[in-house]
């Protein structure tokens, strides 16, 4: 793009590099990596986004302990989960519009040591609300790679594997949030104690977070190409206005995006709805289960189902990639976001399936198998409108992706945040079997949005003020 010409969203950009080839400009470009090199990659930011989402929520297997510690009611200690959530939901709104300016680098990992950082007075205070704030905090900066990794695959993987590799990444986002409570359920009634679920996360995010932050460069092709022009003295006017032009042009973006992009916001509330489902399960598990007579613990391996079934859609969504979109794309010579689609629409019908399952099978007089069977519908239909719903969101947007996800990230957590808190009275007032089908009515409502995008997806896109359609 040569200097000091409109972006598709209207802004103006910032004098850039001149319009030179690639290679003149010794640009070490990802999309050339090896293969083996953008999975160990991929590898890594998928760790690092497992890592804040176990602990977004390992504090569900605290609450009964803690509101006996502060004296307060359990309804006040889902705050930890809730306030967690809503810094996924805040952050992004920084970490995303940022990368877009600095890189993926510098905002992913300098989110995460903060993270990190953070559980250490998760662990040690003995204030209600120093450990809520604490939470929030470590929500906020933990967003870094929930917001990131997602829009960092777009800048090394070509159409056809991205979509492998965001399915990995969303095993990642829906893995963590799953194995959470049932590790912190065994932490917290050993001899350890709940304190010793912070310890645990500062623990995985440093085995992870260090090898991550050594063998994991910088990614963003724009960010790149500067650092190359600049060695070669071919920049005039590259250092951005770091304030002024940080605020115009990147941090309103996402907002601008979720005002202009309808496409953008129908798909963001879909995956909103799914991601908040996830998080009430921390609820209507254990509660479900418990009026079966299950402890605790044992009752936490009922998430084990869900796993199950995110890890088949993952599969299934790798299979998908190689065996019908990479055909499609090939005969077609380019990518077609459309063709994301598919999945999510058996997703669609897979979840709500699940949903009405595992509420009217919650009966104790009913045996648990159906019960804990549904949990693989509920986990692959998530997962199926998860992935390929970000994949969908990622293909339209390419370079503006982090924003996309910025916007997207925000609305989902708000969400997965406020949900939880609705769950314990929604539970004991309408049953699990209508509480949960309450749920899955909300879904059925949502099932034609992927249909109707699949059939009208490229004329929105004709329209749009971001997508750079072709």
């Amino acid at each position: 793009m040569a200097p000091g010409t409109d972006n598709q969203d209207g802004t103006q950009v910032e004098k850039s590099t001149p319009d030179l080839p690639t290679e003149e400009l010794d640009f070490d470009d990802p999309f050339k990596w090896p293969t083996h090199r953008k999975w160990f990659i991929t590898v890594l930011m998928a760790l690092c986004t497992l890592t804040t989402t176990f602990c977004s929520s390992i504090w569900s297997s605290t609450i009964v302990v803690t509101s006996q510690e502060f004296d307060t009611s359990e309804t006040v200690m889902v705050l930890g989960v809730s306030l967690f959530v809503l810094g996924f939901a805040l952050g992004p709104l920084l970490w995303g519009p940022l990368s877009e300016l600095v890189g993926r680098k510098i905002p992913l990992f300098g989110g995460y040591l903060v993270f990190a950082l953070l559980q250490i007075p998760i662990a040690l205070t003995h204030s209600l609300a120093g450990v809520l704030t604490c939470r929030l905090l470590a929500g906020c900066f933990g967003a870094a790679p929930i917001g990131l990794v997602s829009a960092a695959l777009a800048d090394f993987w070509d159409p056809v594997n991205r979509g492998t590799a965001t399915a990995l990444y969303s095993v990642a986002a829906y893995a963590g949030p799953t194995l959470g409570p049932v590790v912190g359920s065994f932490v917290t009634e050993s001899h350890l104690g709940w304190r010793w679920t912070a310890w645990l996360v500062l623990i995985l995010a440093g085995a992870v977070g260090i090898p991550a932050f050594i063998f994991v460069p910088e990614t963003y092709g724009p960010v790149l190409r500067r650092r190359a022009a600049d060695k070669r003295g071919l920049c005039t006017d590259e250092t951005p206005k770091l304030f002024d032009g940080f605020v115009r042009k990147y941090l309103s973006k996402p907002m601008l995006m979720l005002l202009h992009e309808p496409m953008l916001d129908v798909m963001t509330v879909y995956i909103a709805v799914v991601y908040a489902i996830m998080y009430l399960t921390f609820f209507a598990y254990p509660y479900a289960f418990s009026e079966r007579g299950w402890s605790r613990e044992i009752g936490s391996l009922s998430f084990l189902s869900l796993l199950v079934g995110i890890l088949t859609s993952c599969a299934a969504v790798a299979f998908y990639s190689t065996k019908y979109y990479q055909p499609r794309l090939e005969a077609r010579g380019k990518p077609l976001p459309e063709d994301r689609l598919p999945p999510v629409m058996l997703g669609s019908i897979v979840l709500p399936i699940g949903l009405f399952w595992f509420g009217w099978t919650s009966s104790p007089s009913i045996s648990w198998v159906p019960q804990m069977i549904s949990g693989f519908f509920i986990g692959s239909g998530i997962m199926l409108v998860f992935t390929n719903g970000i994949a969908f969101l990622v293909d339209i947007y390419l370079q503006s992706a982090a924003s996309a996800m910025a916007a997207n990230t925000f609305i989902r957590s708000v969400a997965a945040a406020g949900l939880p808190l609705a769950a314990p009275s929604m539970y004991r007032d309408l049953g699990t079997a209508w509480a949960t089908s309450l749920l899955g009515f909300v879904c059925v409502a949502l099932i034609p949005a992927p249909f109707l995008f699949y059939k009208y997806g490229e004329s929105l896109r004709k329209k749009s003020r971001f997508a750079p359609y072709k």
